[in-house]
């Protein structure tokens, strides 16, 4: 007999460890783990599944072949090749042909573009048309797309299906849609099925048609991707046993209370009676977020709502000498300081490699050519003896006074350049998933949130904001009439 469990799983109630718990059961009852399909939304949730699994149960990564995101299911099972795949480049090849322009980048997790050019707007309704099983017009008339007309959604349509057939392409779209295999697996799951578009729910009731046992994990109000195709609906219509995660073993109580006012907001979800932890934790409401003392230890997440915001939260932390992730990157892993270490190897009596012999030049204003070797010392990249003598303070050109003035101020606060930063600066949206110990929380909006915020959806994405944190939850005011009234 066939069962399916839904699994709601508030935040930080241990959802992946409930779903790996199913995976240990199922293994104790002679379930091989190939027979084990763990399926998520995103490669960040699917590699965690997969290297916890290899850990918990010392096994190797080929006795899981189906823990995977349904993208790289798709194309594992459709078997191609990384060169009939649409990328990028494709894009902006495509772009070029048609005179339009694509400015952004392409989240292959979401399967659409996020920049603002008029390829980006052209390609995201044409793909988000098809995740949602419906026509490119009536994606566009969702969508309401500033200088977006519907002749050219429907141009970019028609071209970029040509461009396909022309090339033996497919796109991370196209494969979701051929896919039509039962994977012979007993144990089926599904984690951050809240996120999951129309398209992927067909896929997912296709893969898991042979199985016995198939699990639903995740939590309605946490979807917050409805603008990328999400389809929460279904998610709230799925049928089955319904079990709820009722310990959150990361929210504390203060938080826990701002949580349940965010969620009273919320008119259309599952009710899920949830705890918070022991700890009593704390919420600060702060005038500027240059009033944030970063000197604590712990980790720290930095949010707002749109991008164009960040550029205050990563000025307070460069205020105060500490380096920190943006975009998936840190603020110190730059040609600069790249640079500079190099220098002080040299300094030191160790070598470089050409890399970084030509990167150092380059930023500290040498004209040297260098010979073709495997590494340099110091007297191989022939830099003048007086040169030898003098740090990297000294020496650095090529670099704004402002960014070797936050190079000396990181230095200042006793770290080095190869630390890892705590403190991690992004949207909300790229947020979720995370945690931690401090979270600041900028509430103003841009006019498009500010006009959507009643909507269930908005009132989900400050859900998501403020469940983040461990510890202290600092609320920074805003700063115009538009924002999130917390």
């Amino acid at each position: 007999m066939r069962t399916v469990q839904i699994i709601l799983g508030p935040p930080g109630t241990g959802k992946t460890t409930s779903l790996l718990k199913i995976v240990e059961d199922a293994i104790s009852r002679g379930v091989p783990p190939e027979r084990i399909a763990y399926l998520a939304f995103t490669r960040k949730a699917a590699d965690e599944a997969r290297e916890r699994a290899m850990t918990q149960f010392g096994m190797e990564e080929a006795r899981f072949p189906f823990f995977r995101t349904l993208h790289s299911l798709a194309f594992k099972e459709l078997r191609l090749q990384r060169d009939e795949v649409m990328t990028p480049s494709h894009f902006r090849k495509l772009g070029k042909r048609m005179g339009i322009e694509f400015r952004g980048v392409y989240d292959e997790d979401l399967a659409i573009h996020t920049g603002d050019g008029l390829g980006d707007k052209c390609s995201r309704v044409e793909s988000l048309s098809r995740v949602g099983m419906r026509t490119v017009q009536s994606q566009f008339e969702m969508e309401n797309i500033p200088d977006l007309t519907l002749h050219a959604a429907n141009q970019f349509a028609g071209a970029l299906k040509k461009y396909k057939a022309e090339n033996g392409l497919l796109d991370f779209t196209d494969m979701l849609s051929l896919y039509d295999t039962a994977l012979p697996v007993d144990v089926c799951i599904f984690d951050e099925a809240q996120d999951l578009s129309s398209l992927q729910y067909k896929m997912a009731i296709r893969a898991s048609s042979a199985a016995s046992e198939v699990y639903i994990a995740g939590d309605d109000d946490q979807a917050i991707f409805g603008w990328a195709g999400a389809d929460v609906a279904k998610f709230l219509s799925l049928k089955g046993d319904k079990r709820i995660l009722p310990q959150s073993y990361r929210v504390p109580r203060a938080v826990h209370k701002l949580s349940l006012k965010i969620l009273s907001r919320i008119k259309k979800r599952y009710v899920k009676p949830w705890a918070a932890k022991s700890d009593e934790g704390e919420v600060s409401y702060v005038a500027d977020e240059q009033q944030i003392d970063f000197s604590d230890q712990k980790t720290w997440m930095c949010l707002a709502r749109s991008k164009y915001m960040l550029n205050r939260l990563r000025q307070a932390a460069r205020q105060q000498g500490f380096s920190y992730f943006y975009s998936g990157k840190n603020s110190l892993e730059t040609d600069e300081t790249r640079a500079i270490v190099s220098w002080e190897k040299l300094r030191k009596g160790g070598d470089i490699s050409m890399f970084e012999a030509k990167n150092m030049t380059q930023f500290f204003g040498f004209n040297v050519e260098l010979e073709k070797k495997d590494s340099y010392g110091i007297e191989d990249v022939g830099l003048p003896s007086e040169a030898r003598r003098h740090d990297w303070m000294t020496m650095l050109r090529g670099i704004a006074a402002d960014e070797r003035e936050y190079l000396r101020s990181v230095l200042r606060s006793g770290a080095a350049f190869g630390d890892t930063p705590k403190i991690s600066i992004s949207t909300i949206h790229q947020s979720k998933g995370g945690e931690a110990d401090n979270v600041v929380l900028l509430t103003d909006m841009s006019r498009k949130s500010w006009e959507n915020s009643h909507s269930d959806e908005e009132n989900r994405v400050w859900y998501v904001a403020v469940t983040r944190a461990k510890e202290k939850l600092f609320i920074v005011r805003p700063r115009g009439f538009r924002y999130y009234d917390i």
